[in-house]
């Protein structure tokens, strides 16, 4: 029997000191992207094209990343992205379930302190064909420029973004769920 309310106390405690990302925001597309956009490289003379859209496998919707990646024209990149605000210190990372095209693929923070559009903290991750769960400490970003903070807080965070960059390729990244922990 204690178990049991163990198991219940420490249930309730994680979740809630969790925030979910996607919300029940992805089985409704038009509310989704109200709150995430889309952008390429193309804002600054790339040539990357792609489209970020809500797909259902089963019971289950998840976000896809997909596109050509081109670096040239010094480009790089495609992203889907959204703003942040109110966020607490107790924020120690995120937890992604993700699949895609085998690659490595990357979180993108910026916070109140960045304000250079490329300026930004990157966490990478690597997917293959399967769903699997991950964990992107905070600690283990790392910054774009040598001139910014080398770490952030949680509460400093402005906006996360799932990125495809840095090479050329063709990127298919599916997100079930973010959730910062």
């Amino acid at each position: 029997m204690n178990f049991f309310f163990f198991s219940i106390v420490l249930s309730l405690c994680l979740q809630i000191n969790a925030m979910n990302l996607l919300n029940e925001q992805l089985k409704d597309s038009e509310k989704f992207f109200r709150n995430w956009e889309y952008v390429s490289d193309q804002v600054m003379g790339g040539v990357s094209t792609g489209k970020a859209e809500i797909k259902k496998e089963g019971d289950n919707f998840f976000l896809r990343l997909s596109g050509n990646v081109s670096t040239k024209n010094n480009g790089g990149f495609i992203q889907v992205r959204s703003k942040i605000s109110g966020l607490g210190d107790n924020f120690k990372g995120l937890r992604l379930k993700v699949k895609g095209e085998a690659n490595a693929y990357f979180v993108h923070i910026r916070t109140n302190f960045l304000f250079l559009p490329w300026q930004y903290y990157s966490g990478e991750f690597l997917v293959d064909s399967e769903w699997k769960e991950i964990e992107i400490f905070f600690k283990d970003f790392k910054k774009s420029n040598f001139y910014q903070p080398s770490s952030f807080d949680a509460s400093e965070i402005e906006s996360i973004g799932f990125v495809a960059f840095g090479k050329d390729f063709n990127a298919k990244l599916d997100v079930m769920e973010a959730e910062l922990f």
